[in-house]
């Protein structure tokens, strides 16, 4: 009898432990996926959440399909991460605010408008900026190497910079090329305007997605969030047409989820 007893309390025990994860658990089936990761998009694609989690994501052959999951219809919809903004958080050139960010190891992030300050900032621990140097076109090739390799990146806030916003456009456009990361500019800017002016910039949309997820993340040394991989925090956007064809589509929001629950 002792035997049953600790077998069941076993059992009731383990259950109680997978409930709640097969509970939250859904399957999306079909969508297009974009994961944020840079690689080409996925047709016929699987991704599954548990709890507030994402357990699977690739091929729909390939990814198995909890029983309890909720199935969501994903086709003719695409997929991708939601999306990561960028602000700043050190005004100026804050010396004693740079020092404290990189003894406390977190992102110093400074707001910018000129080649001066990007420079000053860099030289002392900068690791991703807010705004586009604006002032010259003229950017020295071993600065852009530096940065480049420092993976330092620019949120560029196109939409904010009236004065000096052709110089900033173009300068955007550079860093890029050279592959300095391109982020989405937080600090009071529309993100969905952001993502077009980057485009009219120049960088392609599947790039412009990569900016608004990945590198945004990786710019808040959030390693949770900015791509749809096991492990990730289960934060998606489920559209109705695809932004890699057109940036705009970005706002055709068809579902979205939130730490693993739907909120629209």
């Amino acid at each position: 009898m002792g035997k049953f007893v600790l077998l069941a309390l076993v059992l009731l025990v383990t259950s109680a432990c997978k409930a709640p994860e097969e509970s939250h658990s859904k399957a999306i089936i079909g969508a297009v996926l974009i994961d944020g990761s840079g690689g080409p998009p996925l047709t016929n694609s699987m991704v599954v959440t548990a709890g507030d989690r994402i357990r699977g994501a690739g091929p729909a052959s390939t990814i198995p399909i909890p029983a309890q999951a909720d199935k969501i219809n994903g086709g003719g919809r695409v997929l991708i991460p939601a999306l990561v903004t960028v602000a700043s958080n050190i005004q100026g050139r804050d010396e004693a605010a740079f020092v404290k960010a990189r003894e406390a190891g977190t992102p110093a992030i400074g707001r910018i408008a000129t080649l001066a300050d990007a420079e000053w900032m860099l030289d002392h621990g900068a690791t991703a900026f807010v705004g586009m140097i604006r002032d010259t076109e003229t950017l020295n090739p071993d600065f852009l190497a530096k940065l480049r390799d420092l993976r330092i990146t620019f949120a560029p806030g196109l939409t904010l910079a009236d004065i000096g916003r052709e110089i900033a456009t173009k300068n955007t456009l550079r860093l890029f090329q050279v592959g300095v990361p391109i982020a989405l500019a937080g600090d009071g800017a529309d993100p969905l305007r952001e993502a077009e002016q980057l485009v009219a910039a120049g960088i392609p949309p599947l790039d412009v997605i990569v900016a608004a997820t990945r590198n945004g993340a990786a710019a808040l040394h959030d390693q949770d969030a900015g791509t749809i991989q096991p492990g990730k925090r289960a934060n998606l956007l489920l559209l109705s047409a695809n932004p890699g064809e057109d940036i705009r589509n970005l706002s055709r929001v068809a579902m979205r989820i939130v730490n693993g629950e739907i909120v629209q």
